[in-house]
């Protein structure tokens, strides 16, 4: 049975690693948050998605370790 793949939605996925406490001392070893951000339109292009995850990270007060485009798809049996 063929199957047809259908785009749903994307979300953006940042990890971001806190490597000080609320007092500003070193945490050894660094915790990682991850947060994500969505929906994100499929028909959205990679260097926007960038863009925007760049934007949102400058608001941050930690650094971002990873960031990932999640795509979401349906699976329908024809």
């Amino acid at each position: 049975m063929p199957v047809v793949s259908t785009p749903v939605a994307d979300s953006l996925r940042i990890t971001f690693v806190v490597d000080e406490d609320v007092d500003g001392n070193p945490i050894s070893p660094p915790i990682k948050r991850t947060r994500s951000y969505g929906p994100i339109d499929p028909s959205a292009t990679d260097q926007d998605v960038w863009d925007f995850a760049v934007a949102l990270v400058a608001l941050q007060e930690y650094t971002a370790e990873t960031i990932e485009r999640v795509k979401t798809f349906e699976l329908v049996g024809a």
